[in-house]
């Protein structure tokens, strides 16, 4: 994956691509921000992309590209910048072991400064901001619609509902923060999931319907996690997550757009 540097801009088709700094906590960060070609009164609305526990990869940049192709401006989020480099993943106890070292504040609070710098952004709409996440980012989208951060709306392909346990890392199980929800939310899970049980996914949909939220979850039979990865033919589920894609547009063209 390739990192462009805030000053270099790159045209692709109908793209233009750049970076946004922004500050979280007493740091100074960047994203890297595509947008569709020719200014907009106004801005455009705008997507912040959060990838899974891998980080920023070619996967990520594709569906980016593929938002902006529709219109949106897209901010990905790399998780590993101060780090330098995403962890080892190559192993199931890797992959456990990187999302309980990756700090939930942290990221929330680098997704809040993003936020109010996309807001500032004379290229995009800052009262039509989403956020949309794989795994780790797809919880993570749902996180930052429960802090009222500035978002419109939160979209979740098959992000953790359940903490084993606690930590400073992870002070708080997702499914504790439903009551919290306060921008409409759409999630996709696949009932093949490993990681995530039919019983979590009832007892979550159970929460946020017992406190009134705005919510749409919908179950693909036979996928398992990860089933829009179409890099990984072993989970990759091509009509689950052509279905899934089609409902995310739709979700995101009336959330952000006001489109019926």
């Amino acid at each position: 994956m390739m990192w462009y540097p805030a000053s270099m801009v790159i045209h692709m088709t109908n793209i233009v691509t750049t970076e946004i700094d922004f500050v979280t906590g007493e740091q100074q960060l960047s994203a890297r921000l595509t947008l569709p070609q020719g200014s907009q009164a106004g801005g455009v609305p705008t997507v912040i992309l959060l990838p899974a526990i891998a980080g920023v990869n070619d996967y990520i940049s594709r569906t980016a590209e593929r938002l902006t192709a529709g219109g949106y401006g897209v901010a990905v989020l790399d998780y590993y910048q101060r780090e330098g480099q995403a962890p080892d993943v190559s192993s199931p106890e890797k992959i456990g072991a990187a999302v309980n070292a990756l700090p939930d504040p942290r990221v929330l609070q680098d997704i809040s400064g993003l936020v109010k710098a996309l807001k500032d952004h004379p290229d995009c709409d800052g009262s039509r901001i989403g956020a949309l996440g794989f795994c780790i980012g797809g919880m993570y989208a749902f996180l930052a619609g429960t802090e009222q951060s500035g978002l419109a709306c939160a979209v979740d392909y098959y992000g953790a509902i359940k903490y084993g346990e606690v930590s400073a890392n992870k002070p708080a199980s997702p499914i504790d923060c439903a009551p919290d929800l306060t921008v409409p939310l759409l999630c996709h899970f696949g009932d093949y999931d490993r990681l995530i049980s039919a019983e979590d996914r009832e007892e979550f949909a159970t929460a946020l319907q017992a406190a009134q939220r705005h919510y749409e979850m919908f179950v693909y039979r036979g996928a398992p996690h990860a089933f829009d990865e179409d890099f990984r033919p072993q989970v990759f589920r091509p009509a689950a997550s052509a279905d899934a894609w089609r409902r995310t547009l739709a979700f995101l063209d009336f959330q952000l757009r006001g489109k019926r």
